[in-house]
Parts: structure tokens; sequence; C-alpha cells
């Protein structure tokens, strides 16, 4: 009992974090003081029990707060808390490399810092090849894709089509997030790329597009 003692109590503490997960998937309002005590009770169950998933947790609440648009962080703690995302994910992936969202979010996290590079698409690929068809997965990770559009080489961007091209028809319910990863006309020919010989897909793609821009 005594021995089981900390690993409990590790549990615990991770458990402050729920609420604030839950209301950042679920998009509904969080404050500072309620993030701060989500990564108190995180931080001091890593101390208690320091489990590959945990710090796998942490880099995952510090992300998301510090790209949440609701929250009014100053530049100085948003790269601050991108940067522990970064530690955490490299301590947390090296004990538990079987975590394809983990190593998305570690390539958009190292896209934000640093830029587009080939780290960051190898990053991507590692993400790829463990969660390719995981639907959460998808609109990152075409977003890295075309941040990245100038470092692919030409068999990575074949690979890719095919990739877009399975995104585009297992999404046939809900494709606006093709409408939400386009930021730019470069990014809509990219896209239009990829799809070009899916029967109806390049018009499609341009009225997502629109419906999406006029919300």
């Amino acid at each position: 009992m005594t021995l089981g003692w900390p690993i409990a109590q590790a549990a615990w503490q991770a458990q402050r974090a729920d609420d604030v997960f839950y209301n950042l998937r679920t998009d509904h309002a969080v404050g500072r003081k309620a993030v701060d005590g989500g990564l108190d009770g995180l931080s001091r169950a890593i101390e208690l029990d320091r489990v590959p998933t945990r710090f796998l947790l942490r880099s995952d609440l510090l992300a998301s707060a510090a790209l949440d648009p609701g929250l009014t962080l100053d530049a100085a703690t948003r790269r601050d808390w991108l940067n522990r995302a970064r530690d955490d994910l490299v301590v947390g992936l090296a004990g538990a490399p079987a975590h394809g969202v983990a190593w998305l979010r570690l390539a958009a996290i190292e896209l934000d810092l640093y830029g587009a590079s080939r780290r960051v698409i190898a990053l991507m690929f590692t993400s790829m090849d463990m969660a390719a068809r995981l639907p959460q997965t998808w609109e990152s990770r075409m977003r890295v894709i075309l941040d990245c559009w100038p470092y692919f080489t030409d068999a990575e961007k074949e690979r890719l089509r095919a990739y877009i091209v399975m995104t585009w028809r297992q999404s046939k319910g809900d494709r606006r997030l093709f409408g939400y990863v386009t930021r730019s006309a470069a990014d809509h020919a990219i896209l239009t790329w990829f799809l070009r010989d899916e029967p109806g897909a390049p018009q499609e793609l341009a009225d997502i597009i629109k419906r999406v821009n006029k919300q």
C-alpha cells in the first residue's frame, strides 16, 4: 500500500487538469487561473511519478493553452509555454514513442517556433506513419503540409497526394476542414493540385472555401 501511494497521489494530481482539457477541446472559455491550476497538478503528478505519458499530457495542456485565442497571453509567455511543451514532448516521446498525435504536436510546435524545415517534415511523417487515419489529426497535419510545401521532395509530394485524397474521401460527410486550413490562394492551389484527379473535387473544394470564408 505504501509503495502504491505516490502513484495514486500522482493520478489524483493529474486529474486536476481534466476540466481544463475538456473546456479547451470543446471551445469553452478557459481562464489563466484554471490553466495554471491544471499545469500545477500535472507538474506535481510528474514529481511523484515520472511516467512518459504525464510529460505528454503536460505538453498537450501547455501547447493547447498557448495557442488558444481566448487566452490573452503576452508573446513572451506564449513562446515560453511552447518551448516547455516542446521539452516535455522530447522527454515523453523518448519513453513512449508510439504516440502519433504527440509527434504531430511536436511538428506543429517546431513549425510555430522556428518555421518550416526538413526537421518539421520528418516529425510530421512520423506522426502520419502512426496516425494517418485519425480524424482529429487531419486539420493540423494539413496545415503543416501547406506551410512546409517548398521543402518537400517530388516523391514526398506524391506520397502526400495519396494521403490528402484519403482524407478527402474519409471526410465525405463534412469537408469544412479543407476550408479551415486554406489561408491563401497558394494554399488553395496546393490542395487543388492534390485533388486534381478526384471527380468533382476541385470545384467542391472551391465551394467549401467560399462558404467557410463567409462564416
